[in-house]
């Protein structure tokens, strides 16, 4: 598929800040390194430990929350501690934007394409 970047930023307590974030086709949330985890003043989410299945093994982590901005689109996200800035898929599909795997860029979806996010 390619390797796919965009730019977003990141708002926490102390600061924003703008990073390049790898799209990751297999994630769900939003992954910073842990010292910009701190640095942004991030708050954990109260007993909001959860277990994630990565490439090397199951990884026990805190969960923290964050507002961000994508596209001139604000959005609030999980954000766990990873080695390399990811945004999950699953939060670019809430947001209505595809990975155009010819351009490795985002796309937003055209308002009578059908995706996410689905109201059940």
């Amino acid at each position: 598929m390619g390797r796919t970047e965009v730019n977003a930023a990141i708002i926490g307590p102390r600061l924003e800040r703008e990073f390049t974030f790898l799209v990751d086709t297999g994630s769900t949330y939003v992954g910073l390194l842990a010292e910009d985890i701190a640095e942004l003043g991030l708050i954990r989410i109260p007993d909001g430990r959860m277990l994630f299945r990565t490439a090397t093994g199951m990884v026990e982590q805190d969960t923290f929350t964050a507002f961000g901005r994508l596209q001139g689109r604000g959005f609030n996200a999980t954000v766990i501690a990873t080695t390399t800035p990811l945004i999950g898929y699953e939060l670019l599909e809430n947001m209505r934007f595809k990975v155009n795997p010819v351009t490795q860029t985002i796309e937003s979806l055209r308002p009578d394409e059908f995706g996410p996010p689905y109201i059940l």
